[in-house]
């Protein structure tokens, strides 16, 4: 548990971003970490300002960004009824078809071969499409950051990310169906 809760701050989940959510990531967080530093600065020496500045930064990404509770979910004292996990994941989808720039989102793994949450130890494995251009880019991102602290408030197990083109869903086992939440355009 101890193990994974540490890869998982130190990565927070970078290997499966594109390269659009990663560069929202990285910088929010230095502009997170540019906020904190005057606030450091005065009681530390600057290096150490900089250093407590970016892992304050880093920190409140992992734990507000979702991570903390699809990594909970490895330890033993976690459980989660799964009942509150399909009551989320309709209430987002309830959300996401009311955003009408958003044209396609699906649910992976065990969700999406059944239609429902199975087990206490159970995440949602939301996968959303970027809409083309700046505004699609910023609007997604935003939208990732606020379900995200949202679930993180909620306790819910969010392993959510957003894919520029639906073909990086194929990295995923094929034999799995998509659950599909959004699907605008029929693709």
């Amino acid at each position: 548990c101890a193990f994974i809760l540490a890869v998982n701050w130190c990565l927070q989940g970078m290997r499966g971003m594109d390269r659009k959510e990663l560069a929202f990531r990285l910088g929010l967080e230095l502009v997170v970490a540019a906020i904190l530093l005057p606030m450091l600065a005065w009681m530390l020496p600057s290096g150490a300002a900089c250093v407590a500045a970016l892992l304050a930064a880093h920190t409140a990404s992992f734990t507000l960004n979702g991570q903390l509770w699809v990594c909970a979910r490895y330890c033993r004292c976690y459980g989660r009824d799964p009942r509150l996990l399909d009551a989320f994941l309709q209430r987002t989808a309830v959300a996401l078809h009311g955003r009408p720039w958003l044209r396609e989102a699906v649910c992976i793994g065990s969700l999406g071969r059944t239609g429902m949450t199975h087990g206490d130890r159970a995440d949602l494995d939301v996968r959303l499409l970027f809409p083309p251009g700046l505004r699609g880019w910023l609007r997604t991102n935003l939208l990732l950051l606020r379900l995200r602290a949202h679930a993180f408030v909620a306790g819910i197990p969010l392993d959510l990310y957003a894919y520029e083109r639906p073909e990086r869903l194929r990295r995923f086992d094929q034999r799995e169906r998509l659950l599909v939440l959004l699907d605008r355009d029929g693709r």
